[in-house]
Order: C-alpha cells, then sequence, then structure tokens
C-alpha cells in the first residue's frame, strides 16, 4: 500500500510539473506567434496520451500471482509449511499436467530427497508459501503440501496437529483453529480425517474438514492437507479423497544437486 501511495503521488508530481510546462504556468511571456500556438496545442496533445500511456503501465500488474498464507492464501503472512525444493530453479517452472497431475522433488529435514505427487481437479498457483492447488471459481476446496520433521517417539497425530494447525501454518494467521480432532482412517495406510474451527478474514468461525495424507521420506513426514468448508465436505467426499489417496512421497535417486537447506 506505502509503494503504491509513493507511486501515485510521483505521478502526480511529474504531470504537475509537466502540465505547468507544455501550458506556460508560471511563464513571464506574455505573447506567441500563431505558428507557436499551433504546435503548443500539438504538444498539448501529445503530452495528455503519454501520460495515459504511461499511467495505464505504472498501474497495471505485468502478472498475477497467489496470495500467501491463511486458508486459500488469504493470510496476514506467509505461513510455514516446511517445504524446501531441492531445485527452487526447477520447483519454479513446474506446471501441472493436463490430467491435473503435480509433481515435485522436495528434501526432507535431514536432506533427504523425496518425489512428491498428487492429483488435483484445481489449478497449481504460484506462490511463494510452497505447494498448493485451489478451486479459484469460487468454491472453497484447495490442497496444499507441508512437511514435518519426525522426531524419536513422535506420536503422529500430535505432529500433524501442532504443523498444520499451529498459529504459523496455514489455518493459524488469524489465530490458532479450535475444537480440533483428527483420527485414522482405518481402511487407508497413512490417512487421517480432520475437523476443526478456524477464523476467517472477517475473523468469523468457520468449521472445516480435512483429509490427512502423510508419507515418509528419511526423517520428514510428508503431508498433503485435502480441506473444505464442513458443510460442503460431506457433499464433495468421494472427490476429496481421491485428492488424498493420489498423494505420494518416495525416495528420490542420490545426485549431485546441493542441499538447499545447507
Amino acid at each position: 500500500m506505502k509503494t503504491a501511495t509513493t507511486t501515485l503521488w510521483l505521478i502526480q508530481l511529474f504531470i504537475s510539473v509537466a502540465l505547468s510546462r507544455v501550458w506556460g504556468f508560471g511563464s513571464s511571456s506574455s505573447s506567441s506567434s500563431s505558428n507557436n500556438a499551433v504546435n503548443k496545442r500539438t504538444s498539448r496533445a501529445d503530452f495528455v496520451s503519454s501520460v495515459v500511456f504511461t499511467t495505464s503501465s505504472l498501474l497495471v500488474p505485468s502478472s498475477c500471482n497467489a496470495f500467501d498464507g491463511g486458508v486459500g492464501g488469504l493470510g496476514k503472512t506467509r505461513p510455514e509449511t516446511g517445504v524446501v525444493f531441492r531445485d527452487e530453479e526447477a520447483a519454479a517452472s513446474t506446471t501441472q499436467s493436463s490430467s491435473g497431475d503435480v509433481t515435485y522433488e522436495l528434501l526432507a529435514p535431514d536432506g533427504s530427497p523425496a518425489f512428491v505427487t498428487f492429483n488435483s481437479p484445481w489449478p497449481l498457483l504460484q506462490t511463494a508459501a510452497g505447494i498448493e492447488c485451489r478451486d479459484i471459481s469460487g468454491g472453497f476446496e484447495s490442497a496444499f503440501v507441508q512437511v514435518a520433521e519426525l522426531k524419536k517417539d513422535t506420536n503422529e497425530i500430535k505432529l500433524l496437529q501442532e504443523a498444520i494447525f499451529g498459529s504459523k501454518g496455514k489455518f493459524g494467521m488469524y489465530g490458532s483453529p479450535t475444537d480440533i480432532k483428527i483420527k485414522k482412517v482405518q481402511s487407508a495406510e497413512g490417512l487421517y480425517l480432520a475437523s476443526f474451527t478456524t477464523l476467517t478474514p472477517a475473523m468469523r468461525e468457520s468449521d472445516r474438514k480435512a483429509y490427512i495424507s502423510t508419507s515418509k521420506v528419511g526423517n520428514g513426514l510428508f503431508i498433503l492437507v485435502t480441506t473444505s468448508t464442513a458443510v460442503r465436505f460431506s457433499k464433495l467426499d468421494n472427490s476429496l479423497r481421491r485428492v488424498a489417496e493420489s498423494f505420494t512421497a518416495i525416495p528420490a535417486p542420490s545426485s549431485s544437486l546441493r542441499n538447499q537447506k545447507q
């Protein structure tokens, strides 16, 4: 906001100075020839056209990226997802396949490389906060990747609660979620179902549910959170679960690529 205000102020200053020169504001000369008057009218037209073009160029952004933070990216600060790309340049150019597949090469906290993949019906967003697919057509569904460190005798449910629902996570931008309940889905390995209440940017409570998919590589617990509002979740359960069950994280081959955590 401060940068935009400064830019507008500079534009206004530029226009004021230029107008004073083109229209002769503050000039002591009281007479001019007919040819000079014609030339001045032409200069005025050219000047106005250039000002309109320049102002438009300064105010229109060259691209639009996802806003980092909060539920579906609506937060005050960038959330901590634990995602570390093995090759940041390659990750920046990664795109989603036409069938919805998303694949990245990440690092566990101990530097172990892992191939992470899942399939999503929602588009992959260009975000600096990690990896996220989101329904941008007006829905409330999203899927994002989280990475947490596994320590000795770690309680996995407790780790999930701390990593996903902590104040620095995507759901904690306006206060830590409440009424958190996580239970293991018995018929699927590494799959959990969570329900919780979080605050929206308008500081209203929102009841949500999520499938949490997990896979271990090195000392890292790689997580995919597939979520929607509680009301919509019950209607979209099958499609949300398909996204969750498509998630895998497997060890990647060792290479000469630099461990970017070092």
